[in-house]
C-alpha cells in the first residue's frame, strides 16, 4: 500500500508543476523603456535694421488753393427792402460802377418825380421874380431919375416956379425913394423865400435821390464775381446782408482748410510745389491772428503769400505746400517700428552677438516712417524692427 501512495503523490507534484509553467505563459512580457530622442531647440531670427546717420525731418504735407487776397463784399448798408434783381453771375466780370442789384423802388421813383416837379417849379417861381422885380424896379428908379431931372431944372430956373411948386416936387422925390426902397425889399424878401423853399425841395430831392441809390448796389472795385446771395425776387434783403462779393484775380494767396492749420504760425516759411516746380512762401494769415470777431470765419484756415507768383496761376488752382516743423542733420535714425514704449519710456531692442538685449534710450525729431535717437544708440549699431 504505501508505494502505491507514493507514486500518487509524486504524480500530484509533476502535474502542479507543469500547471505553474502554463500559467505564466498567460501574463506579457514587459518591454524594456527606451530614452527619449534628443531635439535641438529651433533657432530664433530677427529682423534687424541698422542706425544711421542723416537728415530727418518732422514735416506736413498738404493741398492748398490759390484765392483771391482781396475779397470785396457788397452789401446794402442804409435800407432793407424787397429784391428787384440781381444783376450779375458767379465768375462775371465787373467793373467798379456796374450795377450789381437793387431793391424795389416805386414809391420812392414816384416821390422824387413828384419833388423834381416841385424843385422846378420853385426855379421857375425864383427866375419870376427876379424878372419882375428887375422890370418893377428898373420902372421905379426910372421914375425917380425923371423927379430928380425936373426937381433940377426947377432949381436951375427957380424964378420960374413957385416955392410950393418944388416942395411938392422934392416930396414926389422923397417919396419914390421910399416906394424904390421898399419894392426892392419886398421883392428881395420874396425871392429869398422862394429861394429858401427851393433849397428845401432840392434838399428833399437830394435825400430822396440818396435812397433811390441806396436801393441799387454798384461794383465798388474792378474783379471777378466770386459770390452772389442765393435769393428770389420779392425777397426781403436785410443790410449789411452780403449780396455779392468782388475779387482782384491779380492778387493771389494760397488758402489751406483743415484740421492741421493749427500747426501753422504766421511767419512761418512754407514749401509750395506748383507744377512740380518748387517755390517759397510766408504763413500771413491764421485764425490766430484775425480779429476775435473774425476768428470763426477764418477757424482752421491759414493763408500763405508767395515771394514769388508761380507764371500763369489763376484763381482756384491747387498747389502742394509742405511745413517743416522741426528737422536735424546728423541725427542717429532707426525706423520708426524699432521704438517701443514701457512703462511710460522709450525702449529699443538691439542684437547684440546674436542675443537681444533691451535697452532705454531718449528720441528726438519723428518722421512719418523714422525716429531720431538723441541718447543710448551709436551709429552702426542693428536695431530689432520685428
Amino acid at each position: 500500500m504505501k508505494p502505491k501512495s507514493g507514486r500518487l503523490a509524486f504524480h500530484l507534484i509533476i502535474a502542479l508543476f507543469f500547471c505553474m509553467l502554463s500559467a505564466c505563459g498567460l501574463f506579457p512580457t514587459e518591454e524594456e523603456v527606451l530614452a527619449p530622442p534628443l531635439i535641438e531647440p529651433e533657432e530664433i531670427t530677427y529682423r534687424t535694421a541698422e542706425a544711421r546717420i542723416g537728415y530727418i525731418e518732422d514735416s506736413i504735407t498738404r493741398t492748398a488753393y490759390f484765392i483771391p487776397v482781396i475779397d470785396k463784399d457788397h452789401f446794402f448798408t442804409n435800407r432793407s427792402g424787397r429784391l428787384k434783381a440781381i444783376y450779375v453771375k458767379l465768375g462775371d466780370t465787373v467793373k467798379a460802377g456796374d450795377l450789381i442789384a437793387e431793391l424795389l423802388t416805386d414809391d420812392i421813383e414816384k416821390e422824387i418825380e413828384y419833388q423834381r416837379i416841385l424843385v422846378d417849379s420853385y426855379i421857375k417861381s425864383c427866375s419870376y421874380i427876379e424878372q419882375k422885380s428887375a422890370i418893377e424896379i428898373m420902372a421905379a428908379e426910372s421914375n425917380l431919375a425923371d423927379l430928380e431931372k425936373k426937381h433940377r431944372e426947377m432949381l436951375g430956373n427957380a424964378g420960374a416956379h413957385a416955392r410950393n411948386e418944388i416942395e411938392n416936387i422934392e416930396r414926389e422925390i422923397k417919396n419914390q425913394k421910399i416906394s424904390v426902397d421898399k419894392l426892392k425889399l419886398d421883392y428881395s424878401n420874396q425871392l429869398e423865400m422862394k429861394k429858401y423853399e427851393l433849397a428845401l425841395s432840392e434838399m428833399k430831392l437830394k435825400q430822396l435821390e440818396e435812397e433811390l441809390s441806396q436801393c441799387r448796389l454798384y461794383a465798388s472795385v474792378d474783379g471777378i464775381v466770386t459770390y452772389v446771395l442765393n435769393i428770389s425776387e420779392g425777397d426781403i434783403v436785410d443790410i449789411y446782408k452780403t449780396v455779392a462779393t468782388i475779387s482782384d484775380p491779380e492778387v493771389l494767396h494760397l488758402e489751406y482748410k483743415g484740421n492741421s492749420a493749427g500747426d501753422f504760425k504766421v511767419g512761418m516759411k512754407v514749401q509750395v510745389t506748383v507744377d512740380k516746380k518748387t517755390y517759397s512762401g510766408e504763413v500771413v494769415l491764421t485764425a490766430a491772428s484775425v480779429p476775435f470777431e473774425e476768428m470763426e470765419k477764418y477757424r482752421d484756415t491759414v493763408q500763405i503769400k508767395m515771394e514769388q507768383m508761380p507764371e500763369g496761376v489763376k484763381m482756384g488752382e491747387r498747389a502742394e505746400i509742405k511745413l517743416v516743423r522741426d528737422f536735424k542733420e546728423n541725427a542717429v535714425i532707426i525706423p520708426k517700428n524699432a521704438l517701443k514704449s514701457y512703462l511710460g519710456k522709450d525702449v529699443i531692442y538691439i542684437l547684440e552677438d546674436g542675443i537681444r538685449v533691451e535697452r532705454y534710450v531718449q528720441k528726438g525729431v519723428q518722421s512719418v516712417s523714422e525716429v531720431e535717437i538723441t541718447e543710448g544708440l551709436k551709429a552702426g549699431e542693428q536695431v530689432i524692427v520685428e
